[in-house]
């Protein structure tokens, strides 16, 4: 099975190469952002993040915020049972679904009905765009880092290298930081 964060990563690269030079290979490109990748400390975030980036995997939205009842009635299963299985009254059950459907339940009450339900709650937060956290991180930084002079002196066959370098060393300026609102004190590197 093809990796999804994989392929975003290639797709990014690709499209940042777009950017003010030419003169840097594919290969350069992704030889730099592996070795940038490697210092990301939040890699353990995008990792969690692949499966929710499929285009299968629909956002919440208005139309489909009753699961609870949806997935009561497609196993056949009563208010009351279900109820019973919470134990809470069936009337109190009725407002669960109510609640979901209005988007007020909490989490950790989704979580507790799904599992009377013989089910799980899946959850996730993804960026709109479908990226993964360090694409975007590494598309911003890119945009600064293939304007450094110092890949235009630096030995050819390191230039891959130099790059992650200065897209490290740019994710650590404070200048740059503020520029893109970023915390400074967000921990970004190891």
């Amino acid at each position: 099975m093809k990796d999804p964060m994989k392929n975003s990563v290639k797709e990014n690269i690709k499209k940042s190469t777009q950017a003010p030079t030419k003169e840097l290979t594919q290969e350069e490109l992704k030889i730099a952002y592996i070795i940038w990748q490697k210092h990301y400390n939040f890699n353990f975030v995008d990792g969690d993040l692949g499966p929710f980036l499929k285009e299968k995997v629909k956002s919440l939205d208005k139309k489909n915020t009753n699961w609870l009842a949806n997935t009561r009635k497609a196993q056949f299963l009563s208010a009351q049972t279900v109820a019973d299985k919470l134990n809470i009254g069936r009337s109190a059950y009725s407002q669960l679904e109510a609640s979901e459907e209005k988007g007020t339940i909490s989490l950790a009450t989704l979580a507790k009905a799904a599992e009377a339900l013989n089910c799980e709650l899946v959850y996730a937060i993804r960026p709109k765009n479908r990226k993964s956290y360090a694409s975007q991180i590494w598309e911003k930084l890119l945009i600064r880092a293939i304007k450094h002079p110092w890949l235009e002196n630096c030995d050819q066959r390191k230039r891959g290298p130099a790059l992650a370098r200065i897209a490290l060393e740019t994710m650590n300026n404070p200048e740059f930081r503020r520029q893109q609102n970023w915390s400074n004190k967000a921990n970004l590197l190891n």
